[in-house]
């Protein structure tokens, strides 16, 4: 009997859905106590204060009014940065440069769109340590480190999306980090719209367990990593030295052909794969347009069991075999 192995599985226990359930009925819109206990998780976590927000766009206007950016300034962003931080920067009359990325990994390379950026929003694409370039303000989008690593805690501050397939699946808001006491003390007093209560009991609960679901990420990406046996046919993810966040394991096939058949034999197997991406980025740019057409991505997630994995392992292995067979 086939197992249907899904690309994507929210990281989510049946303790994890009765705190919701219990919470939705205790007090389903505000919770101060609970939004406090939030906060707190973050700090202790970052060492740095934290500010939550039901809606990103808020976020970033409150940011805009409090470092003095004028509208129309320019902010220097990620192509495969979630769209949700572009959406909100163009809501708050702010404009979005891009650089490209390396096909490969994904990681933003080349010159820049516009030579005098007010802010940069480092992106840490797929968990991967990045480098900040000169910019007057950077805001270092977290999300997919969640942890501090060698190469993360750059900047100002610290933005975390809750929303989308992530490996905290919270399903909204957003979190600012940072060591400014005055700036996320004027952040709190002026906010609107704070998490609602179900989000923020959710998110406890998700984060507390945050050191488990990354372990396990990180063991399941260390057996793809040691029993993939793919020769040239593709090319594994980069893992430095320094470690990495695991939020998503893809492969980079040697043409879109190959990565079109792969796919096709995965998927027969009812195994799911894909783009790395879960939102279309701007593909004009030719890194990015590389990056999409080269590479697919593989079931990585706390839920996949050893067994799931060793089944996709062994369809892989199958492919690289018959790969190799000589035509009849």
């Amino acid at each position: 009997m086939n197992i249907h192995i899904p690309l994507y599985r929210p990281d989510l226990a049946i303790i994890d859905e009765q705190i919701l359930l219990a919470q939705l009925a205790r007090a389903p819109f505000q919770d101060a106590g609970l939004l406090t206990r939030w906060e707190n998780l973050w700090e202790r976590l970052w060492n740095r204060y934290a500010v939550a927000f039901a809606r990103h766009d808020e976020a970033v206007m409150q940011l805009k009014r409090l470092l003095g950016w004028s509208s129309g300034a320019t902010v220097l962003t990620d192509p495969l940065l979630d769209p949700v931080w572009r959406e909100a920067l163009h809501a708050a009359w702010l404009h979005t440069a891009l650089r490209d990325v390396e096909p490969r990994s994904g990681c933003a390379s080349g010159p820049p769109e516009a030579s005098h950026p007010c802010t940069l929003m480092l992106h840490h694409p797929f968990g991967l340590p990045a480098t900040p370039i000169p910019a007057p303000v950077i805001l270092e989008e977290i999300s997919s480190v969640l942890q501090p690593l060698p190469g993360v805690g750059h900047g100002l501050i610290q933005l975390v999306n809750l929303e989308g397939p992530r490996i905290l699946p919270v399903g909204s808001g957003c979190v600012l980090l940072s060591t400014d006491a005055a700036l996320m003390t004027a952040l709190a007093r002026q906010r609107l719209r704070p998490p609602g209560a179900a989000a923020c009991a959710l998110g406890c609960a998700l984060l507390e367990n945050l050191p488990q679901r990354l372990q396990r990420r990180r063991e399941l990406a260390e057996r793809y990593l040691s029993l993939l046996r793919l020769d040239t046919m593709a090319t594994p993810p980069h893992n430095p030295a320094s470690g990495r966040s695991w939020e998503s394991f893809f492969l980079t096939l040697k043409d879109p052909e190959v990565r079109t058949g792969l796919e096709s034999f995965l998927v027969k197997a009812n195994i799911g794969c894909g783009s790395p991406l879960w939102f279309p980025p701007p593909e004009e740019l030719p890194g990015v347009r590389r990056f999409l057409r080269h590479t697919l991505a593989l079931p990585l997630y706390a839920a996949l069991s050893d067994g799931e994995c060793k089944r996709i392992i062994n369809r892989l292995h199958r492919w690289v075999e018959r790969a190799w067979l000589p035509p009849k």
